[in-house]
């Protein structure tokens, strides 16, 4: 009969011999030292695994946090690049505004101006090439990265000195334009008043004297003199407006020479006729004076031939 402590394990195979194991003994073994890996070792291998952990959880923080910033860093790159390019357009939206009322304006006033109507027609040459210029494409901000918003920039930089160029030259050529434009209108405004001068010079010459009054005849003499200093300063508005006036006081001047004449006219036929009816008047006297005389003489003749027969 065996002990309650012994356990009796009979391996399947043929041939084998049974084992009698004891369980305090397994118990006992169990509770031994190993001789070959003492347990500080284990310890240390646990600490520098979850060190080894620490670090590694440690450099994947700093990684993330390093991406996080740098991917933080960048979007508030991207936000003031962004920014600067926006105020940028701004300044580019503002001057091609410009461009384009003047383009529209002045511009398109100045080009309705044909050659014939200026004194120099290179002008109006030089006008429409600037009126035919190819405007900068449209842009925008519309861009990803810091490096396609530093050469948009540029671009709008760009842009905006072409903008600066055309719109000095464009203004150029609209004011030479006009300025020839007015040049040939002095010139042939003029050309009108020294044909209206001359008639002036003739008018004064031929009325001097000889006008009702006086005073119309002086204020042809004064603008005369206005009109030669018009004619120097070369203003049109001063031209036009003394050419009106001088060709108003010419017809004035005229005019009170007609009156003159139709009252000198008028005195002489007065005269005339005064003078005729003196004249009639004298005559009937002397008339009746003779007949006057007559009576007497024969009323003396009658007498005398009374008294002879007395």
């Amino acid at each position: 009969m065996m002990d309650d402590s012994t356990i009796v394990y009979a391996e399947a195979e043929a041939g084998t011999q049974t084992e009698l194991i004891n369980p305090n003994e397994i118990a006992a073994l169990a509770k031994k030292p190993d001789n070959n890996k003492p347990p500080k070792d284990d310890e240390r291998k646990y600490l520098w695994v979850i060190f080894a952990s620490i670090v590694v959880l440690a450099l994947f923080a700093a990684v993330i946090l390093v991406g996080v910033q740098i991917h933080n860093h960048r979007q508030q790159q991207l936000a003031q690049e962004h920014a600067r390019c926006e105020s940028a357009m701004t300044e580019l939206d503002k001057k091609a505004k410009q461009y384009e009322d003047l383009r529209s304006g002045d511009g398109a006033a100045a080009g309705a101006i044909s050659d014939i109507q200026v004194a120099d027609s290179g002008t109006v040459k030089l006008l429409d090439e600037q009126l035919k210029a190819q405007a900068p494409a449209a842009t925008s901000c519309a861009v990803s990265s810091v490096d396609q918003y530093d050469a948009r920039i540029q671009q709008i930089h760009d842009y905006e000195e072409w903008y600066d160029a055309h719109m000095r030259s464009l203004q150029e050529a609209v004011n030479g334009v006009n300025d020839s434009k007015q040049l040939k209108e002095v010139e042939e405004a003029t050309a009108t008043l020294d044909d209206t001068l001359r008639e002036a010079q003739t008018t004064l010459d031929l009325t001097r004297g000889q006008v009702a009054d006086e005073a119309t005849w002086n204020r042809l003499s004064d603008l005369y003199t206005k009109a030669k200093q018009a004619e120097e300063g070369g203003k049109l508005d001063e031209i036009t407006s003394v050419e009106q006036d001088i060709k108003t006081a010419i017809g004035d001047v005229n005019a009170s020479r007609d009156k003159k004449i139709a009252d000198d006219e008028r005195k002489a036929r007065e005269d005339a006729q005064k003078k005729a009816q003196a004249e009639a008047d004298r005559r009937k006297a002397e008339n009746q004076s003779n007949r006057d005389g007559d009576r007497n003489t024969n009323q003396n003749n009658g007498g005398n031939k009374e008294n002879d027969r007395r």
